[in-house]
Formats: C-alpha cells, sequence, structure tokens
C-alpha cells in the first residue's frame, strides 16, 4: 500500500506541474495496474488481504465505459491453524464519468463478478457477486492518470458484505 500512495504522490506532482486535463476519449482503451486492500465480511472467515489487481476498460465515449478487473487474493484463514486461502476476484463493471474538473476525473461504477477462494469451508469455491463504487482519476497527461477507488462488493451467498480499496497507475491507448 505503501508503493501506491508513493506513486500516486508522484503522479500527483506531475499533475501539478504539467497541469495536465482529464483525457478520457471516446475508443480509447485504458490499462490499469493497480493494488487494492479488501476488507473481507466476517462470515468469509478469513484475513483481509491485500488484491494485486489488473483491469482493462474501453471507452464507449467520454463518459460510458466497461471494465474488466481481474484480482489475485491471497489470505489465511481465521482460525487457530492459519490455512492459506487462495482465490481470485473477477469483475465486470459499467463505468459512468462525471464531469472531469481539471486533471480530476471521478467516476462510478457498477457490476457483476465472481470472487474465487480455495479452501472455502462449506460454501462454495466460485461465488457470485455485484459490486458498487466511487473513484478519482488524476491525469498526468492525456494518457497517463494515478486512480484511487473504493467499492461495496456484496456476494450473494450467504450475504457477504466486502469492502475494497484499490489505487494503481491507468494507461490510455487509442
Amino acid at each position: 500500500m505503501r508503493k501506491i500512495l508513493t506513486l500516486m504522490f508522484l503522479c500527483s506532482l506531475l499533475t501539478l506541474h504539467s497541469l495536465g486535463f482529464a483525457a478520457n476519449r471516446a475508443g480509447a482503451y485504458t490499462l490499469t495496474l493497480a493494488d487494492g486492500y479488501e476488507f473481507f465480511s466476517s462470515a468469509h472467515h478469513i484475513r483481509n488481504s491485500g488484491v494485486p489487481n489488473l483491469a482493462l476498460a474501453y471507452n464507449f465515449t467520454e463518459q460510458w465505459a466497461v471494465e474488466a478487473l481481474v484480482g489475485n487474493i491471497n489470505t489465511v484463514q481465521r482460525s487457530h491453524t492459519d490455512q492459506g486461502v487462495h482465490g481470485w476476484l473477477y469483475l465486470l463493471d459499467g463505468v459512468y464519468r462525471l464531469t472531469p474538473r481539471n486533471y480530476f476525473a471521478p467516476y462510478i461504477l457498477a457490476g457483476v463478478g465472481d470472487t474465487s477462494l480455495k479452501p472455502n469451508g462449506v460454501d462454495p469455491v466460485n461465488q457470485a457477486n455485484i459490486n458498487i463504487g466511487i473513484g478519482t482519476q488524476l491525469f498526468a497527461d492525456t494518457s497517463i492518470a494515478a486512480r484511487i477507488e473504493a467499492r461495496d462488493i456484496y456476494t450473494m451467498n450467504g450475504g457477504k458484505n466486502d469492502v475494497m480499496v484499490n489505487g494503481g497507475v491507468s494507461f490510455l491507448f487509442g
């Protein structure tokens, strides 16, 4: 997490220096390299964990996009054994970007996904989820932005409610 905050700070300095402007554009692809931290529901019986992730988005317009995210989960059970739990987080979201303010580009997102955890006690390995979140991009120039967001991830099986805070760097192509 410290590395992400340092990277975001450096990107913000570049942004202030170059006075770049928000640059999401129609037809562009956005690749985001990020690291998140997921606060799991106590019903999962696992410890909170970092979730390094990769996201790819396609911008239909300057405001609307679709994004696919894949994150890796490595944690341990909350028990005396501290048995390892490994898995993946898959999300497919619609993204709506609000009106940009200079180099800030706030957005909201919502979608569906799957949380895959193994071993997972009596719960199935794959659990469908829905998520909603807010975030912002901080553009250093027209094709590079720091990104920070928070998501609420609701797992359908057993009504587990997790929260993920995520930060990274986005690169726009096209």
